[in-house]
């Protein structure tokens, strides 16, 4: 099979799976006409559509689900393979510095680390808990991973899972206070409040539905920049909460937590981003952890749960991000002036 054909089959799953040509392509961290250019070849070799074009989000035609789904099963058994080959061969060997936020430390690496170990043996990972920083020179690491948009820096940005936000909570809580039918319902609801590495508490909610948009303003009694400090009330029945839905999967899976207004979109929900040294992009123990990284965000992905919702779109950064990045450069700019 062809290198071409086998690089459109993995575009051609990276558009169904992110519902667009452009989202697609900041996946898989290359040019839009790219993606464009190898599914229309892979059409035009097959002398069929294997895209509706018509749908937003994009999904495949009738005639092509089972045939995406076959190249997906393709391509995991290719990417065994390959890894396979390079642990036999010139397996990667050194030291990675990581660094990374609680959530990722908690939901992420805490499954894969022993897995990427199993496969790499001869790289040693040092993981450092980046706190506040998003800086990767300041933190002083080979990478950073972080759920949200890292600030500009001269360094590889790859954004390997888009999520969604997830209203949740236990199901006796919601008992108590009502499932709520509509976002505003939230407002009476004790909720937990996430602060950011900025000192933004995000009170403000926003969802949208068809061609409605609702901004809620919600309130509790527990405000914490620390995901697991805020889980615990959360899995007790104390509070609802707003979490994206990769590190919903174990509430969601036994029922501890329900989420609810599932019909709704909630903007602003943070991707899943990576950014790497220039420097040691191509080193093999840097492309090793980069590769297995999108492997791992691609398991995350596909057992998302709840099942059966639409493709999650790319989020846009919230606006007291925008608020943080100017008063950045007004600093830069004031400082440069001095």
């Amino acid at each position: 099979m062809a290198i071409h054909k086998l690089r459109g089959l993995q575009y051609l799953v990276a558009v169904v799976d992110h519902g667009g040509f452009n989202a697609a392509a900041r996946h898989l961290g290359v040019a839009a006409p790219s993606v464009h250019r190898l599914v229309q070849a892979l059409e035009a070799e097959l002398g069929l559509p294997l895209i509706d074009r018509s749908a937003q989000p994009l999904k495949p035609t009738p005639n092509a689900a089972a045939y995406v789904e076959r190249a997906r099963a393709l391509l995991d058994e290719l990417r065994e393979l390959d890894a396979g080959l390079r642990d036999q061969s010139h397996a990667p060997r050194g030291t990675l510095a990581i660094a990374a936020h609680g959530g990722v430390l908690q939901f992420v690496l805490a499954e894969a680390l022993p897995r990427f170990h199993a496969r790499y043996p001869e790289v040693r990972v040092e993981l450092l808990d980046a706190g506040s920083s998003r800086d990767l020179a300041r933190l002083g690491t080979d990478a950073l991973l972080q759920f949200g948009w890292p600030p500009e820096q001269d360094a590889i940005l790859r954004t390997l899972a888009e999520t969604r936000w997830l209203i949740v909570a236990t199901p006796a809580y919601w008992a108590r206070h009502g499932v709520p039918a509509h976002p505003s319902d939230l407002a009476r609801c004790p909720c937990a409040l996430y602060k950011t590495p900025s000192g933004e508490v995000m009170r403000r909610w926003v969802f949208e539905r068809g061609g409605e948009r609702v901004d809620v303003g919600v309130d509790g009694w527990l405000v914490s920049d620390s995901r697991s400090a805020l889980d615990a009330p959360l899995y007790g029945g104390h509070l609802a909460a707003r979490i994206n839905d990769l590190t919903a999967h174990p509430g969601l899976a036994d029922g501890t937590l329900q989420p609810v207004l599932l019909d709704w979109h909630a903007l602003n929900a943070p991707p899943l981003s990576l950014l790497v040294r220039r420097s040691l992009a191509r080193q093999p123990r840097m492309r090793a952890w980069v590769d297995f990284l999108v492997e791992t965000a691609e398991r995350l992905t596909r057992q998302r749960l709840p099942a059966g919702l639409p493709p999650v779109p790319v989020s846009a950064r919230p606006d007291w991000w925008r608020r943080r990045v100017a008063a950045a450069s007004r600093r830069a700019v004031a400082a440069a002036g001095r």
